[in-house]
């Protein structure tokens, strides 16, 4: 089964020059993990239709490959065992790429982004920036980098012997959000692009609680190390985007600052 796989992988992919057919849990599609709780890169529109960047971005890259894109929503802490099981073939859900994750699988750029502090409209809190957390009630994506952040700032904040931060563990920047606006929370962390996207969808609901942090990181699309096949056909796939101006008219269709562009 898997020989007539990749049999079929190479028959599918010729247009990109494969010298090894990469690996895929199904003949002829990419499927790929995502939670599908991360707005602009993923989220359900009113009916429960994941959208988002890296919807059409992963549907770009998938027809680049003569692939059909297949979506399997996945708890955002189930992802990388979902990879490593061979469940999905990559995961791309606004991941970002950090040593941790670099151990344990290959990651492909193909954005930047920071971080930064959302807050009510009116800012009642009166926060502006990390140092001003100690105290506060921050609401972060359980097994997230924002989950990172906001550890941290409580480690700050013992260390200056101020008010620990009161940590709220949810699944997902959406819950989060409805957290902000439910008064469960005083602050939320996310990326600055979900800042953008915020502020788009529900205006006035919002404010920044201070500048940009960590503006270099980069977000990813997950591959398993046994699959370098996979791998190479993927970032030739995605610069095949990136040349013909699929990718930046995305950026522009999902409100992305143009900082966002890894290219």
């Amino acid at each position: 089964m898997l020989r007539l796989a990749m049999t079929l992988a190479l028959v599918l992919l010729p247009s990109l020059g494969f010298a090894q057919a990469p690996e895929l849990a199904e003949a002829g599609k990419l499927t790929w993990g995502a939670s599908v709780t991360f707005p602009p890169f993923e989220f359900a529109d009113t009916g429960g239709k994941p959208i988002g960047f890296d919807i059409d971005f992963t549907d770009a890259v998938a027809r680049r490959m003569g692939l059909q894109s297949t979506i399997m929503p996945i708890e955002f802490k189930g992802l990388i065992p979902a990879l490593l099981g061979k469940r999905v073939d990559i995961i791309v859900s606004g991941m970002y790429i950090n040593p941790q994750r670099l151990e344990v699988a290959d990651l492909v750029p193909y954005l930047l982004v920071g971080n930064q502090i959302v807050v009510r409209a009116g800012n009642p809190k009166k926060i502006d920036g990390v140092a001003t957390l100690c105290g506060k009630q921050v609401a972060a994506p359980v097994g997230t980098v924002f989950e990172v952040a906001a550890k941290q700032a409580n480690d700050q904040c013992k260390a200056a012997g101020k008010p620990e931060v009161s940590l709220l563990l949810l699944p997902g920047t959406t819950n989060c959000a409805l957290a902000l606006t439910q008064e469960r929370a005083d602050a939320i962390i996310v990326s600055t692009a979900t800042v953008a996207a915020l502020m788009h969808e529900t205006p006035g609901a919002y404010a920044t609680g201070g500048a940009p942090f960590d503006t270099s990181t980069k977000v990813g699309i997950a591959v398993r190390k046994d699959n370098p096949a996979l791998k190479v056909a993927l970032d030739k796939a995605v610069q095949a985007i990136v040349a013909d101006g699929t990718y930046a008219t995305l950026i522009q269709k999902w409100n992305l600052p143009p900082a966002s562009s890894a290219f």
